[in-house]
């Protein structure tokens, strides 16, 4: 069934494929070799490359799904790549011949969008809320943001610049034998904050030539502190730094903190972990999540250092004694309410 599809799937984009060939030049698309643009897109697709797989030296890196073989290669690049050229092909015959027309351009662009999710996934994982929701973040959304995307860069660049970005972060991805190991929330974050920086890099190019040389000093700071500024909010949220927030799903350390408050606690070493104080606000990890609790007594048990925690609200110290290696980090400080929708969201899967 699944190769059947596949067949179906390269058949109608090589058909698209095809025509374009032949019908270059009535469709108006021309291939400058001095436009930029050409350019601008390797840059961009080594650009997220780069930071994607710099992810993978803090997250660590796994074997890639994809099989390495020579005939596995060429069957994955035909079966990958064939649709990306297809549907990049298809969206400049539209757009060119259409440029004026706002309403078609829209409509191109939702259908293709369209065709590029996994339906047989949709419906596997519909009933499993918390499946669907890391799938709606981890693909829907970023398939949507970069259809947008992608429309943008063929209506503004009047040439498949798209194509070239997606060649070529889909040919790393599939050549590459090592992967970054990183969880659907880094995924997804990277995935919606890379289109919005790439739209900035070339909504300033685009924009140059139509402003003189004041304005465009003052635009380019603008984009610049823009970047900055997405660059670090996702740095910051995935834990890149040495400080990390987390949302407070209990009222087990009220009325000081509760739930909804956003915590941002300092990450330390395991040197620094095991010479914690009493009465320390930690967060550790136990059975797969975050808990946030005060050491209330330390224990030395055969050269190992563990911890017995409570929460100020509870009456009785924790079961478990917590192990150095659970410990991520201590409390710093905490922002109220501001995680209320994370809260909402963990008791809708639970």
């Amino acid at each position: 069934m699944e190769n059947t599809k596949n067949i179906i799937t390269l058949l109608f984009w090589g058909c698209i494929i095809l025509y374009f060939i032949y019908n270059k030049n009535k469709v108006y698309v021309r291939f400058s070799k001095k436009n930029k643009y050409y350019l601008y897109s390797i840059i961009m697709s080594a650009f997220y490359i780069i930071v994607y797989f710099s992810l993978g030296f803090y997250f660590g890196f796994a074997k890639s799904p994809y099989n390495h073989s020579i005939s596995s290669v060429i069957k994955n690049i035909f079966i990958q790549i064939i649709p990306i050229i297809g549907i990049e092909l298809a969206r400049t015959i539209i757009i060119i011949r259409n440029k004026n027309n706002k309403k078609i351009i829209i409509f191109t662009t939702i259908l293709l969008i369209l065709l590029e999710i996994n339906y047989k996934t949709v419906i596997d994982i519909f009933q499993d809320k918390e499946e669907f929701f890391k799938y709606n973040c981890q693909t829907l959304i970023p398939t949507i943001i970069n259809g947008i995307l992608y429309t943008y860069l063929t209506t503004k660049t009047l040439y498949p610049t798209s194509l070239i970005y997606r060649v070529n972060i889909e040919l790393v991805t599939l050549l590459a034998p090592l992967l970054p190991n990183i969880d659907w929330f880094v995924s997804s974050s990277l995935k919606i904050i890379m289109p919005a920086i790439i739209y900035l890099v070339y909504k300033y190019k685009i924009t140059k030539q139509r402003y003189n040389t004041r304005n465009n000093k003052r635009n380019i700071l603008l984009y610049i502190i823009t970047i900055i500024i997405l660059i670090l909010i996702i740095s910051f949220m995935i834990g890149v730094f040495k400080y990390e927030p987390i949302t407070i799903l209990s009222n087990s350390m009220s009325p000081a903190i509760t739930k909804g408050d956003v915590v941002i606690y300092k990450k330390l070493t395991t040197e620094e972990i095991s010479q914690l104080p009493i009465n320390t606000i930690i967060i550790y990890k136990a059975q797969d999540k975050n808990i946030m609790h005060r050491i209330v007594k330390k224990i030395e048990n055969d050269g190992n250092t563990l911890f017995e925690t409570k929460g100020d609200n509870n009456n009785k110290s924790d079961m478990e004694l917590v192990k150095i290696d659970q410990i991520k980090g201590v409390y710093v400080c905490h922002i109220k309410y501001i995680g209320y929708p994370s809260v909402w969201l963990y008791y809708y899967f639970s």
